[in-house]
């Protein structure tokens, strides 16, 4: 019996501030999934990770 439910943790990018820490930490993902983060951008030119978005691979036959 193979285990298709096995995940895999992928970390967040870190922003280079201390101060604007990422508010995401880490997200699990199985092997049909990738993680699109979503940025916010401060008017002091820092930015940090405030969400993530889980989306399913594209087969490469899809040609998108």
């Amino acid at each position: 019996m193979s285990e298709q439910n096995e995940k895999r943790v992928v970390a967040a990018p870190q922003a280079g501030s201390e101060e604007k820490s990422a508010q995401v930490i880490s997200v699990e993902l199985a092997d049909d999934e990738e993680v699109r983060w979503q940025w916010t951008h401060y008017p002091d030119g820092t930015s940090a990770v405030t969400g993530y978005e889980i989306i399913k691979k594209q087969s490469e036959r899809s040609g998108e």
